[in-house]
């Protein structure tokens, strides 16, 4: 073999080894599966309120890979300044919420390629001496996931 070539192959074998390692991370919000699956969940939210005001806070699943994602459980847990007036969410989205809780429990059966699903609560502000909420936390269990777990996290500050 010609110099080149053997240069070539082992520079190819050496991005292939990082492409695979990389296959298997996860990082602000997305994570890709060794099946081709791309799960990201974005937490959409204004980034100040004044106190007392209401607005939506929109958790979203989507799925950018290749193949479906199934049997995804999501619990979103809100901080105590945020007051929930309403919680509607897209067709097929199954919940499970205990009264005087602040943890919400999602199960979506099946999320095809190119598919996105939105939860979404109205709330209301109340600050009381604190500058900014809590987190608000998004957590997806799915199997495939490395570590079987995708974590998004969001504030909201308080406008002066």
């Amino acid at each position: 073999m010609k110099r080149n070539q053997i240069l070539t192959i082992a520079a190819l074998s050496i991005l292939a080894i990082v492409l695979i390692a990389a296959g298997g991370c996860k990082s602000s919000g997305m994570a890709v599966t060794s099946r081709g699956q791309l799960l990201k969940i974005n937490i959409e939210s204004p980034k100040d309120l004044p106190d007392g005001s209401e607005d939506n806070l929109d958790v979203v699943l989507s799925n950018r890979g290749v193949n479906n994602v199934q049997n995804v459980l999501v619990d979103v847990e809100l901080p105590s300044q945020l007051i929930v007036l309403d919680q509607t969410n897209d067709r097929g989205i199954d919940i499970s919420h205990d009264p005087g809780s602040n943890v919400y429990h999602f199960t979506l059966g099946n999320l095809q390629t190119g598919e996105s699903s939105k939860l979404r609560f109205r709330v209301r502000t109340a600050f009381g001496t604190y500058r900014e909420t809590g987190s608000v936390k998004a957590t997806a269990w799915q199997k495939d996931l490395p570590g079987q777990k995708l974590v998004e996290t969001a504030v909201i500050k308080m406008r002066s």
